[in-house]
């Protein structure tokens, strides 16, 4: 499955309203803008207002996969001209966003192996064409998602080192993309739920955080984040805090049956006690 999620209008030039004279000129006009050229993210960016902006996407433990980057030519019009746009991989990039949001031991991002990647070409760069009257280009960066592992924060990091025209960003010539192996609990379920917060049934997706940990929506209602950690060894299920609400602590019914690939869980989180099925889909 290749990862990308589209991004409609990152940057795209601001709707501005301006009050002057109508003698003087306008103080923004579209038609002397210079095109910026930048990499657009491919998933909701993981902090906002850091160094670096920083994907997270999640792979299937494949021998194979892309990572779509997507190179864009963002301003009121097409590309006036072909733009050759070069690409690179930037491993100091991965010390700075570290250190920029004071990540440290097993929280910071490592770069990805060098044989689970490979740029178009199999160098360390890439230059590819945005056409005349086109605003964007995709370069495919092949991946070995059977390859990653759960003992780092790996990351794949790459920036723009050049453009033939336009203006380069300045907030996204540079992007990370994080990669994460999902384990074998991540995916849909049909869930089943009874407890303080009344009781019902719906559709939960759980997304992978951890060799044995996933997170999902409470209840699969609100937007708090219920983390499910499964024990390798004897399958005991456990919830271990709800955002918002603080560790949970658990009945010692719970467990994962992998026959039927059902998670059973009862817990108390603050003052609300629930009971709830998950049955993967």
């Amino acid at each position: 499955m290749k990862n990308i999620l589209n991004r409609i209008g990152l940057f795209g030039v601001a709707a501005l309203t301006l009050t002057s004279c109508l003698d003087e000129d306008p103080l923004f006009d579209p038609d002397k803008t210079t095109g910026i050229i930048e990499l657009v993210e491919q998933a909701p960016l993981v902090s906002v207002g850091s160094i670096y902006p920083l994907n997270k996407l999640t792979f299937e433990s494949v021998p194979s996969d892309v990572i779509e980057v997507i190179v864009q030519y963002s301003g009121a019009y097409d590309a006036p001209e072909d733009i050759e746009v070069t690409v690179e991989v930037s491993p100091s990039d991965l010390p700075a966003y570290n250190e920029d949001q004071g990540l440290s031991g097993g929280d910071e991002y490592v770069m990805l192996d060098s044989d689970s990647y490979s740029l178009p070409g199999g160098g360390n760069s890439v230059t590819v064409t945005i056409p005349k009257g086109e605003k964007r280009v995709v370069i495919n960066v092949d991946v070995i998602p059977e390859n990653f592992g759960f003992d780092a924060n790996y990351a794949l990091p790459l920036k723009i080192s050049s453009a033939s025209s336009g203006v380069v960003s300045g907030n996204f010539s540079h992007m990370i993309y994080a990669v994460i192996p999902n384990n074998q609990w991540a995916g849909d379920y049909d869930h089943t739920y009874s407890g303080s917060l009344g009781s019902g049934t719906n559709t939960v997706h759980m997304s992978t955080i951890g060799e044995f940990r996933t997170t999902s929506n409470l209840i699969g209602v609100y937007s708090n984040q219920t983390i499910i950690e499964i024990d390798p060894v004897n399958n005991y299920a456990s919830v271990i805090s709800v955002s918002g609400l603080g560790n949970a602590t658990n009945y010692p019914e719970n467990y994962w049956d992998p026959a039927t690939k059902t998670i059973h869980v009862k817990y108390d989180v603050g003052s609300r006690t629930m009971t709830e099925t998950y049955v993967k889909k």
